[in-house]
């Protein structure tokens, strides 16, 4: 889930073009957080009667990944968190000065949202968040297709199957809408190739037609 923040919150088309405030920004990630820290103590609840099911060796290695990477990814988050909030606090900093600069500004603390977001993104807790997210969805792909497909754990204890997939939905649930921009990002690329080659009047009037609805900028000159 951590990467589909990450990503809606850099561009909003990640996630359909729903821009949120930034206090909505900041509280959103403590839903991965929470989510890996449970991760993070039924894995190891599990680690502990390991000894007390008979399955296949390598769950343990994953349980055991599964566990560090949860709890570093939850780090991350904190760290990020403290982030998103010293950068709040230089934007608000700024925004203060302006207004002392000109008195009559007529901006609002939602203008600075923008840098808000993006300059927490990829400072070095954001950045790192996000490789974190890639490493922990590949491995996690990993033992989806060895369970779902494979049937490399169906002989397992109930109970380890239940947590395989609970972490399933986990997975699939968070990163779906990811998932779905990118097929319609390549079904509207692959589109409009087509219709350059085969019918390219088609295609500017389309474009015309989206872009007539864009507002339009209106520059006010000031008298200094």
């Amino acid at each position: 889930m951590e990467l589909l923040l990450w990503f809606w919150f850099y561009d909003p088309r990640w996630f359909f073009n729903f821009k949120v405030s930034v206090l909505c920004y900041k509280n959103a990630w403590l839903i991965p957080l929470f989510l890996h820290l449970f991760m993070v103590f039924v894995c190891l609840y599990y680690l502990q009667i390991s000894e007390t099911f008979s399955c296949d060796r390598s769950l343990k290695l994953w349980l055991y990944s599964r566990t560090f990477f949860s709890f570093l990814i939850s780090a991350t988050i904190i760290f990020f968190k403290f982030k998103i909030t010293e950068v709040y606090q230089k934007e608000i900093d700024y925004f203060d000065n302006a207004k002392r600069v000109y008195p009559n500004l007529n901006y609002s603390m939602r203008h600075y949202d923008y840098w808000i977001r993006r300059k927490s993104l990829i400072s070095t807790s954001g950045i790192f968040l996000l490789l974190l997210g890639f490493i922990s969805l590949f491995w996690s792909l990993m033992i989806i297709s060895f369970y779902h497909f494979e049937n490399y754990y169906s002989q397992c204890d109930i109970k380890i199957q239940k947590l395989l997939n609970l972490h399933s939905i986990f997975i699939i649930i968070g990163n779906a809408p990811l998932v779905i921009m990118i097929i319609f990002l390549i079904f509207i690329k692959i589109g409009s190739l087509i219709a350059a080659f085969a019918c390219p009047g088609c295609l500017i009037s389309s474009s015309k037609f989206c872009s007539s609805d864009r507002p339009k900028v209106e520059i006010v000159k000031y008298n200094v």
